[in-house]
């Protein structure tokens, strides 16, 4: 038998993947080493400059890259985040915004441009609402999850609108939630670490109060449940060891079916009426709400790439297949 390939992990501790982190799983043929990261930023950031033989991965960022073939890093369709974004646009009280159509004349405001909840945001505002760069001002506090300081003024986007790039002291979320607080901005689309304290501060709303509501018809209407994060491998490892994807796939997998089974069986110390909790998802789910694989997830991936078009993200057409290294694309999770 051949040695095992040595390979450095990155990624979160989220539920699915806490037995990879822990050594309870191994990877079939893979020495790995799994590195716990707690900043998004921080652990895209380092993927990027190569230190980490595989790693979560923007779902935006990876589209970029790779639709400018510039990419040296493949996707695995295992999407170990995933979430609704409704619930994390923020707006000002005193700038009477009651309604997504408030939303038309306004300055709305991004932490990044090419940042995977950033575009989910802004496509569902402009398909689902008819909130557009046209009718609407955008801006955004940086372009990627790694940029140092930003030089560029404007983003032009298809069709001639453009994106103005928020100037300022500190980083891209410092900058935009300064922007929102001082009146700079009307609204402003943020992740979950900016999230409370924004609305900590009394003069600051969600759009969405009811956004668990909202979201569970945007499913219903779409059967989109938004991918955040996506797996990804260095090219050079796969040439080396092609089996590597499929086992990573096989591995997430198993991590996920873990987890999914010990929620289910065991108390919570966080949660007093998990069953319902359970119960209530089911009923607007039916099952798997994050699914893996490329067939499983082709519409939400049509989707997401059809925004980053629209938003200048996406350079060229480009089929969900060319995301995914060509080991995975008929892979399925066993049930």
């Amino acid at each position: 038998m051949p040695d095992p390939s040595r390979l450095r992990l990155a990624c979160r501790n989220y539920d699915g993947t806490n037995a990879i982190l822990r050594g309870v799983l191994d990877a079939r043929g893979i020495e790995l080493e799994a590195v716990e990261q707690v900043s998004v930023q921080g652990m895209f950031a380092a993927m990027y400059q190569g230190e980490f033989d595989a790693s979560e991965m923007s779902l935006a960022e990876l589209i970029y890259y790779t639709s400018r073939n510039q990419s040296d890093f493949i996707g695995i369709p295992v999407f170990p985040s995933r979430m609704f974004r409704h619930g994390f646009i923020v707006v000002r009280r005193e700038a009477g915004i009651e309604t997504p159509q408030d939303l038309v004349g306004k300055r709305l405001g991004f932490l990044r441009w090419v940042q995977t909840a950033a575009v989910w945001i802004r496509g569902t505002l402009v398909n689902e609402y008819g909130v557009t760069p046209a009718n609407s001002r955008w801006y955004a506090a940086s372009l990627h999850h790694w940029d140092g300081d930003v030089t560029e003024t404007t983003v032009r986007l298809p069709g001639g609108a453009e994106i103005e790039v928020l100037q300022g002291e500190g980083g891209a979320a410092d900058r935009a939630m300064a922007a929102l607080r001082e009146g700079r901005l009307d609204m402003l689309g943020v992740t979950e670490t900016q999230l409370p304290p924004l609305l900590a501060d009394p003069s600051l709303k969600r759009l969405f109060e009811d956004y668990r509501d909202v979201e569970a018809e945007y499913f219903r209407k779409t059967r989109i449940l938004p991918i955040m994060h996506v797996l990804a491998v260095k090219k050079s490892v796969v040439e080396q060891n092609p089996d590597i994807p499929a086992a990573l796939f096989e591995l997430f997998s198993r991590g996920k079916r873990q987890a999914r089974q010990w929620f289910a069986d065991m108390p919570s110390q966080v949660m007093a009426w998990r069953q319902h909790a359970l119960e209530q998802e089911h009923e607007v789910f039916g099952g798997d709400p994050c699914p893996y694989g490329l067939d499983a997830n082709r519409d939400v991936l049509n989707t997401f790439i059809e925004y980053c078009e629209a938003q200048g993200i996406c350079e060229r057409n480009l089929s969900p297949e060319e995301l995914f290294a060509p080991t995975t694309w008929d892979l399925t999770e066993q049930t």
